[in-house]
């Protein structure tokens, strides 16, 4: 078996470990609302915070039918403010990383400040998101409050935060709705257009939704599925909350979420006046932490290489965690003892005197009390006042005497302590409770595998428990980490590259756990970027290496210049060795954009056959990191561990390609039990060769692809028209450029564990996923195009075995009776390389052309996806096609041509410089757009362009080509899909002059 390697990351956003905001009686408590400490000091924000969530109480109470307000909110000072005396200490749980509720600096897009809110999410409908931005202007400006009361918008992004739900109305990436009216929630809202083409909506006496413009006065419920008009939910509306929650209304989501299901709090009357609710202002008192670790020596620590982890772990943490921080050990099996007080950190003597109480096999005996444990832990700290109190608990065991944890005594002594609790698990025996801790006190819960040989809890950021959680000054990242057998007799080689946001201080840890190695055999050493090479000498250093705990370390000061670090690591025993080594390094003083990984999970507890959501968020500074690979290894019960790859597309879980946030669904169960999830982000493809991928896991790679930067735009808390409030406009796609290509870099993170439970079964049991990016065409006379992202058998896993692809003139017909539309099958299929019985691999794209065996001016087409047990997956987004009855002779050309007036008039426009039109009738169209309606999205970007005007009345007519403004010439018509070119190429992406031109024919198609 090879090395198991214990210390825990303490610091990972785990999205289900953030101390939990709870609803009790109808009441919101445990609300953590942190201030970045990048923020000036300005103590009346924090009145300006009491203010939004006083004033936004009442409209919660009201949008939630009298079910839900705000009883008790904590608001957290960043230390980097001065102290006052009404500021209370703040708790372990009342730090910026755990706090639902953020107040940020604005973000910079495009040299424009961005002052909307937005909650940071893994788009999964009915799961609760990560957490809300909002800025101190967001909540001041009389702008913005005129505009869009910022209580009213708080509720709207609790709607997004504490229930997964989406916004409801147009958003730039979808279109109007299927009746050419703008998106909206409830279809009785009216709406009109003014002679210059602006959309206006009068609530005309309805009350829904507040996640659609949720700053009119009327507005003030959640849309439902009743027949109440006031708040019927508009299924045909184009919006997010339709295509990511199944044309769910919000209260048929929120009615599903631990909030409200199975009729939990039900309405209740309570006075105005109660609706207020009380605040605490927290702030951290001191940088050190007062940290218990508490260690199992029970007789089942004998087992395997338990108790050589649990000495590395404890040990490495002992080395790094902060100066003057306060570290004391309790043993425990039936009985608990503190082995050491609390013993302030200030220098190695300290830290020695601390390693003597690390347990050893003479202190192993007796059975499992780990309740007992928790009593004396929070003994240890009853002195302590201002710093923040975290347990740390490594235990392979089921607890078999009390006290224990369930128990009463225990459960009010962590909250009277107010302790957050971080734990290990180890093997999957240990208790189940052990995880649970770790859930309801905002820690992190980790399970150590000893069945398969990927190391389940890796030495991952070391001293981040004790970093300042709001900082990323000093933070400690995890470069890299690689487990290694060398064989007898030879030596190995490893590569770790080092970016520019990483090199001061750097540490690197070698770990082995076989007892009877003769360590006298082993050499290494580390060279680096400037050829400087690090050795093992022994007790000379500069590699220095600790028998009794197996491990060996070296410490670079200082700081280091990016580039290829080389470690090499030579056996010359007689028999094989099995190494884990671990890279960290800190952010250089000069940083100011360091690349972060975070990662998170969608549930900790699954009931089988739910699944999973793996998300990272890979960023430079705020820019996004894409087309990088990121990878999730995910440890199972009883089997070798499984890696996936994360995919920043736009499709399955992935709510928006080219944000920066990469994410998967897990399905690779094994059964019940414990599972632990790693997540790897590198450069590229080709930069994994310290890791091994079977061909398998590489078939879905696009390979020699670089990472590079993109630029971040989040669509949400849009003011109304007039306001005075300029947007950033959304980003051009990225280019490659280099600016923007990144050097080789390497990031590892854990989540830590989550545990499936329920009925597990070896039948497969879980469906493809639906498909969410379905895009649509109109192509020759009710000809279309499709595009999608290929499910696979198992959500994004595998490959399914059928599409089944149908089409009606009624959109409720396809989303009610799905099976009774008629279905595209051939001679309808037009593409000879497409078949709806033979799906490609998860995650690549597939393209159909085909023709509709339903004739009429607009039809609506779905599909579903069936895997190899026929399991159909849930309903694709619908796509519409509006197409032309019959042919128009004539195209009522305008005698005084403008861009405007061809916009108006036809369906059909191409702009661009023409070139020539040669004796065969072709027409040359140079650095150019084509335009289509309905919607006038675009159909192509061009730098060049051939069209066959002879071909032109097959498809309708066109008007003759007409110079407009700008140098250019526009030809519009009225036509069945795309005319006849040749010689067609296209720009990708979209210039800058080409998007602006989209923008001025988007005003143009509003005026109209």
């Amino acid at each position: 078996m090879q090395p198991h390697l214990m210390l825990i990351t303490l610091l990972c956003l785990l999205a289900s470990n953030s101390f939990a905001i709870r609803l009790v009686n109808n009441s919101y408590v445990d609300v953590v609302i942190a201030i970045n400490r990048d923020l000036k000091e300005d103590v009346s924000l924090i009145q300006t915070i009491k203010d939004l969530l006083t004033d936004a109480s009442p409209v919660l109470y009201r949008a939630t039918r009298k079910r839900a307000y705000f009883k008790e909110v904590t608001i957290v000072v960043p230390d980097t403010w001065n102290d006052r005396s009404d500021y209370l200490p703040a708790s372990a749980r009342e730090t910026f990383s755990q706090a639902k509720v953020r107040i940020n600096p604005p973000e910079i897009i495009g040299g424009i400040e961005s002052n909307s809110a937005f909650v940071e999410s893994t788009a999964v409908c009915g799961l609760p998101g990560l957490y809300m931005h909002i800025t101190p202007k967001r909540m001041t400006d009389p702008r913005w409050r005129n505009a869009s009361p910022p209580h009213k918008m708080f509720v709207h992004e609790w709607g997004h935060l504490r229930w997964g739900l989406f916004d409801e109305y147009y958003q730039g990436f979808y279109g109007p709705d299927f009746d050419g009216k703008p998106a909206r929630c409830v279809e009785k809202i009216a709406t009109t257009r003014s002679a210059t083409g602006t959309w206006r909506f009068s609530t005309n006496g309805v009350s829904g939704s507040v996640m659609w413009k949720q700053y009119y006065d009327d507005v003030v419920e959640f849309c439902d599925d009743s027949s109440n008009a006031k708040v019927k939910h508009y299924r045909m509306a184009n919006n997010a909350q339709n295509r990511f929650c199944d044309l769910r209304s919000s209260w048929e989501v929120m009615r599903e979420t631990d909030d409200f299901h199975n009729g939990k709090n039900p309405p209740r009357e309570i006075n105005s006046l109660d609706l207020k609710p009380t605040f605490r202002v927290v702030r951290k008192k001191t940088p050190a932490d007062a940290v218990v670790l508490v260690l199992d020596v029970s007789n089942s620590m004998f087992l395997g290489n338990r108790l050589i982890n649990l000495r590395q772990a404890t040990k490495t943490y002992i080395n790094e965690i902060k100066e003057g921080s306060s570290v004391a050990i309790v043993h425990f099996n039936d009985a608990a003892t503190i082995k050491q007080n609390l013993t302030k950190v200030t220098g190695q003597k300290s830290r020695d005197k601390l390693s003597t109480a690390i347990p050893t096999f003479n202190d192993l005996d007796g059975q499992t009390s780990i309740g007992g444990a928790i009593l004396k832990a929070v003994t240890a700290l009853q002195d302590v006042n201002d710093a923040q109190k975290k347990l740390l608990i490594i235990s392979d065991g089921t607890e078999t005497t009390g006290p224990k944890i369930l128990d009463e005594r225990v459960q009010q002594s962590i909250e009277s302590a107010k302790v957050t609790i971080h734990t290990i698990s180890i093997g999957e025996a240990a208790d189940d409770n052990l995880s649970s801790l770790s859930e309801k006190t905002g820690g992190m819960a980790f399970f150590h595998d000893e069945v398969s040989e990927e190391p389940s809890v890796p030495l991952e950021a070391v001293g981040q428990l004790t970093e300042s959680d709001s900082s990323e000054d000093n933070r400690l990242y995890q470069v890299n980490r690689q487990m290694m057998t060398i064989n007898a007799r030879s030596s190995k080689t490893a590569i770790v590259d080092f970016d520019d946001s990483i090199g001061r201080d750097t540490l690197f840890y070698f770990f082995w756990s076989s007892e009877t190695f003769n360590s006298k055999k082993l050499k290494l050493s580390v060279t680096s970027p400037a050829q400087k090479v690090y050795k093992y000498r022994g007790v000379k250093g500069p590699i220095y290496c600790n028998i009794e705990y197996q491990m060996c370390e070296l410490r670079v000061a200082g700081e280091v210049k990016p580039g290829e670090w080389t470690i090499i690591v030579n056996n010359r025993d007689k028999k094989p060795l099995s190494m884990t080594w671990e890279v960290f390094s800190h952010q250089p003083a000069n940083s100011d954009s360091p690349l972060t990984l975070n990662t998170y999970i969608s549930r900790s507890i699954v009931t089988y056959p739910q699944t999973v959501t793996i998300t990272a968020s890979l960023m430079k500074g705020k820019r996004p990191v894409i087309d990088a690979m990121v990878s999730a290894v995910v440890t199972r019960p009883a089997e070798q561990p499984v890696t996936i790859h994360l995919y920043d597309n736009g499709a399955g879980p992935d709510l928006m390609k080219y944000d920066g946030l990469y994410s998967v669904t897990f399905t690779q169960f094994s059964g019940a039990g414990r599972y632990n999830v790693k997540v790897i982000a590198s450069q590229d493809y080709t930069n994994n060769r310290n890791f091994n991928y079977s061909s398998e896991d590489l078939v879905t790679m696009i390979t020699e692809k670089q990472a590079r930067l993109g630029a971040r735009y989040i669509f949400d808390d849009l003011p109304p028209e007039g306001s005075g409030i300029n947007l950033p406009e959304p980003p051009e796609p990225p280019k490659f450029t280099n600016d923007t290509v990144l050097p080789r870099f390497t990031r590892v993170q854990s989540l830590g564990m989550f545990t499936v439970k329920g009925n597990w079964s070896s039948e497969d049991a879980i469906p493809p996923s639906q498909i969410m990016d379905l895009r649509g065409r109109a192509m020759s006379e009710y000809g279309m195009e499709l595009t999608w992202t290929a499910p696979g058998d198992d959500m994004e896993s595998g490959q399914a075995s059928a599409y089944s692809i149908r089409v009606s003139t009624s959109f409720d017909d396809l989303v009610d009776n799905f099976y009774r539309q008629r279905e595209f099958m051939p001679p309808n299929l037009l593409s000879s390389d497409f078949s709806v019985d033979a799906p490609r691999m998860a995650g690549l794209t597939e393209k159909v052309m085909l023709s509709s065996p339903v004739k009429a001016e607009m039809v609506f087409v779905a599909m579903k996806t069936r895997d190899k047990n026929d399991q159909w997956s849930g309903l694709s987004n619908v796509v519409y096609f509006n197409f032309i009855e019959s042919t128009t002779r004539s195209c009522s050309c305008p005698v005084r041509p403008s861009l405007e007036k061809a916009v108006c008039k036809h369906n059909f426009v191409i702009v661009g410089t023409v070139d020539t039109i040669n004796k065969d009738n072709i027409l040359q169209f140079r650095r150019g757009a084509e335009f289509l309606k309905p919607k006038f999205a675009f159909v192509s970007v061009f730098s060049e362009v051939k069209l066959d005007i002879n071909r032109k009345n097959t498809n309708g007519c066109l008007c003759p080509i007409m110079p407009v403004a700008g140098g250019q010439y526009v030809m519009s018509g009225m036509i069945r899909g795309r005319l006849e070119v040749t010689n067609q190429s296209y720009l990708q992406p979209a210039p800058a002059d080409m998007a602006q031109l989209k923008r001025r024919v988007d005003d143009i198609m509003r005026g109209c």
